[in-house]
């Protein structure tokens, strides 16, 4: 047996690690910082993924964006959502721009599920500055609870 610098009934799944992962990496790419060199986009939008029994939910915070400027895509297991916020028009000469915090540019989230998704039926909706997608479950990988029974030897 290896031996390993830890023991092996640690508290969390290796799922736990890689979310934990995916989130600082997410904040260091996206944490005020440009990106467009790294990977391709200028700001990357909030976005909250929930699980129900039937169907995901993502909400995705869209501030200044309109709704034609969006585009969610869905391949196999993969959804993409992107698009861009269009920069202000610039203000005449005689204007100063004293501060500018918001981001502007090209945007692009992905998510992929855990389990197969009924692409044909995913639905989305913009409202105030959130866009709010449903994306069903397929029926065969809802699962189901396994009888075990007995077997007398």
């Amino acid at each position: 047996m290896p031996n390993f610098p830890f023991p092996s009934d640690l508290p969390f799944s290796l799922q736990d690690v890689r979310g934990e992962f995916d989130r600082l990496l997410d904040r260091v790419m996206h944490g005020g910082v440009t990106t467009a060199p790294l990977d391709g986009q200028d700001w990357a939008p909030r976005i909250d993924v929930v699980e129900h029994p039937e169907a995901y939910h993502i909400r995705v915070e869209l501030p200044g964006v309109a709704a034609g400027d969006v585009d969610v895509s869905i391949l196999e297991k993969e959804i993409t959502i992107k698009g861009v916020k269009m920069l202000p028009d610039e203000p005449p000469e005689s204007v100063r721009r004293l501060r500018s915090e918001c981001r502007y540019g090209s945007f692009c989230r992905r998510y992929t599920f855990g389990q197969d998704v009924e692409d044909q039926s995913v639905s989305a909706a913009f409202k105030a500055g959130v866009l709010s997608v449903k994306v069903p479950k397929s029926p065969q990988t809802k699962g189901h609870k396994v009888q075990v029974r007995a077997i007398d030897e």
